[in-house]
């Protein structure tokens, strides 16, 4: 595999051309040098060891050549200055702002190679590139032996197929793999042999099965997607995304919605099933102590996606960890050359460059084996295994080296002649570039400038990025701050607000009877509660019963249990108590043991008891009866320890 340089303006055109061609069937990378240098900081060989069966992978020099690209690409999509970009199938100037990300070899030029192949392996994985390896590979089956911290690598022990490794890539990113896999658990998949890759099983889930997962009116948990004033775009799976309005989060006309949620967000909502087969998300009536259904797993045998108190943070917005690792040289270093193998065209660069020698010897050097005891380069990103090295070729014109051969000697005059020769060649080189400098003007003097410069430089960009480091935190805390005031601000919209007292209150006395306040309340609950679709399959019955000490059981309450008994009370007039979990509906037993039987009136009627509140001191549970006929009698609202009708 191979790397395209770019050394013509009218290869920066075809460059461009590309990027921006509809037919384009894979990723394309474009990677720059730093100004005045021709080979790029980031790892190209590495890249393209990594990413080359799935992208093609350009090289470009900053200067000319990148401002002309610059040029023919829209604002904010250009690349230079030492960064790489990865360009996605369906190139879109309007969108792909976000999804093609400028890489500088900031804080190392390692990581920000780590960094643009994550990028590149996303892109692929999206254009559903690896589907096409799947031919070469074999299906395996493991044990999750390890996940590192940072969510990108899990190792999997294969047992007679080894070790390998499943990318977070090529999963659900930006999901951490933390939150889609477990340490012990089991994992099936298609192993890609030729980088020990495991491409774990992995399904979409449609609206019908979400739909048994989350029975209609149940809790579960969300991720928040992105944000508007009036919207919001919510997950209940990495793939499915369901948009909601300001009414689905807060009845306030004045609240908006991006001052409520935070993207990244973890919040319970309730699922509603719509006619049509269509599911919608509410959160402004979920009540705080209602139990909450587990999310969905994203593997087979994995943990629930989603964790209430574990937000999902931008990778980026984590601050720079490696500010040490910015070099100071105490003199400037320029690029080495590459050595082009005998054969390679102009525009191209082989993927196989040089060979460090071996520790083994010249056996060692022969076998095709990688030697154990080379040293690491260094490890590939996240916890799995490091990524491998290139192989190695040199084209030489030497003849080849025989295993303890007497080396040729040659005659010490000729020795002398040879290095007096290489000594006066090398004088003369000497003096014609210092000719040339003279005639440009520069003398030692400015070169000392110049390389102070340079050290100056780089101290105030190690600086810079130190202090960059200790403004991303800072950032972070503010972000953990307001996110939790959004969430305090979410919650109080859930319940009635203090200055709302006195207007319940106030309601109250307007009413002479307290039945009519009763009914009253119920109403208001009920448009609250039930949606304007639901509402001629969930009318409220017309021939409902207040019996005596209902209105005097509510008037005991609070505000917020007064609310949450209004609901139950819906609930059960509506007839889909028995479908919400939360209510846990069941009649009233005359005993604690499982054979007492039901409390059953003289005329027949059975009484039921239906939950208001759940893990609280004193829980709320409604009391009500329902006669032969199906007519409903509200009889009391009591604490969880009284079992009187």
């Amino acid at each position: 595999m191979t790397y395209t340089r770019v050394d013509t303006v009218s290869a920066v055109t075809d460059l461009a051309r590309g990027l921006f061609d509809r037919e384009r069937d894979r990723p394309w990378v474009v990677v720059t040098s730093a100004f005045g240098a021709r080979e790029p900081e980031l790892d190209v060989d590495d890249l393209v060891a990594e990413v080359g069966d799935v992208s093609r992978v350009f090289a470009i020099e900053t200067g000319d050549l990148t401002r002309e690209l610059s040029r023919l690409l829209p604002d904010r999509l250009d690349v230079y200055g030492g960064a790489g970009r990865s360009y996605p199938i369906g190139f879109d100037p309007a969108t792909s702002t976000s999804e093609s990300r400028l890489r500088f070899p900031l804080p190392t030029a390692a990581l920000a190679t780590d960094r643009l192949i994550t990028d590149v392996l996303a892109h692929a994985n999206a254009a559903g590139l690896f589907e096409s390896t799947q031919l070469r590979a074999v299906a395996a089956s493991g044990t999750v032996t390890g996940i590192l911290a940072d969510g990108s690598r899990a190792i999997v022990d294969l047992g007679e197929h080894g070790m390998a490794t499943v990318w977070q890539e090529l999963t659900y990113p930006p999901v951490p793999l933390d939150w889609t896999l477990a340490k012990g658990q089991p994992v099936a998949g298609l192993l890609d042999a030729a980088n020990r890759r495991l491409n774990v099983e992995l399904e979409t889930p449609d609206v019908a099965m979400l739909a048994a997962r989350f029975p209609h009116r149940e809790v579960t948990l969300a991720l928040v997607e992105a944000t508007s004033d009036q919207r919001a775009t919510m997950s209940l799976h990495p793939r499915v995304r369901l948009e909601i309005t300001r009414e689905d989060v807060t009845p306030n006309p004045l609240d908006r919605v991006d001052s409520l949620l935070s993207v990244g967000d973890v919040v319970p909502v309730r699922v509603l099933h719509l006619s049509g087969d269509r599911l919608h998300l509410s959160l402004f009536d979920v009540d705080d102590d209602e139990p909450i259904l587990p999310a969905l797993a994203l593997v087979d045998g994995g943990p629930p996606w989603l964790r209430e108190d574990r937000p999902l943070i931008a990778v980026d917005d984590e601050p720079l960890r490696s500010v040490e690792a910015v070099e100071l040289p105490t003199e400037p270093t320029a690029a080495a050359p590459v050595a082009t193998a005998p054969g390679a065209s102009v525009g191209e660069v082989p993927d196989v460059v040089a060979a460090a020698p071996s520790a083994g010897g010249a056996d060692a050097a022969a076998s095709p084996m990688p030697n154990p005891a080379a040293p690491v380069r260094r490890p590939m990103p996240g916890p799995g295994l490091r990524r491998a090295e290139p192989v190695v070729v040199v084209a030489t014109s030497v003849a080849p080296i025989v295993p303890d051969a007497p080396a040729p000697a040659e005659p010490r005059g000729a020795l002398a002649q040879s290095q007096q020769l290489t000594i006066t060649r090398l004088q003369g080189e000497v003096a014609e570039l210092t000719a040339r400098l003279r005639d440009a003007g520069a003398d030692s003097g400015s070169h000392a400038a110049l390389r102070n410069q340079a050290l100056t430089d780089r101290r105030d960009l190690r600086d810079a990025l130190a202090e960059l480091g200790e403004l991303r935190s800072h950032a972070r805390d503010l972000d953990d701050q307001l996110r939790a005031q959004r969430r305090q601000l979410r919650e109080s919209r859930r319940m009635p607000a203090a200055s709302d007292a006195p207007r319940i209150a106030d309601r109250r006395a307007q009413w002479l009877d307290a039945d009519d306040w009763v009914r009253h309340e119920i109403l208001l609950a009920w448009v609250d509660r039930v949606p304007p679709s639901d509402r001629a399959s969930h009318a409220l019955p017309g021939g409902y019963v207040v019996r005596p000490g209902f209105a005097e059981s509510l008037e005991r309450l609070d505000d917020g249990q007064l609310a949450k008994a209004l609901k139950a009370t819906v609930d059960v007039l509506v007839g889909r108590a028995g479908d919400i979990s939360a209510r846990r509906l069941h009649p009233l037993r005359t005993g604690d043991g499982a054979t007492a039987a039901d409390v059953i009136r003289s005329d027949g009627a059975r009484c039921y008891r239906a939950s208001i509140e759940q893990n609280t001191p004193a829980a709320r549970r409604l009391h009500y009866w329902v006669l032969p006929d199906g007519t409903i009698e509200l009889s009391r609202v009591v604490t969880h320890d009284e079992m009187e009708p």
